[in-house]
């Protein structure tokens, strides 16, 4: 299980993959993810990822949202 600081970081690194310069609202997804005082807007990052991009997810980064929907989602 993740810590939530470990949540952060990584929804940050997904966000910097899939959404830089893609997303109107990367900025701000990025300052969520970094402030440990928002919870994790893991269903939004997954609905931005879906809507700007059309890609395949490794087997790793599934496992992480999985995770990470079970915490936050």
């Amino acid at each position: 299980m993740l810590t939530d600081q470990q949540a952060h970081f990584s929804l940050k690194e997904l966000i910097e993959k899939y959404l830089k310069g893609r997303d109107p609202d990367y900025e701000r997804l990025i300052e969520i993810a970094e402030d440990p005082s928002w919870q994790v807007p893991i269903r939004g990052v997954l609905e931005d990822i879906r809507r700007f991009n059309n890609v395949q997810l490794t087997q790793q980064e599934l496992d992480l949202i999985d995770d990470l929907l079970y915490m936050y989602g």
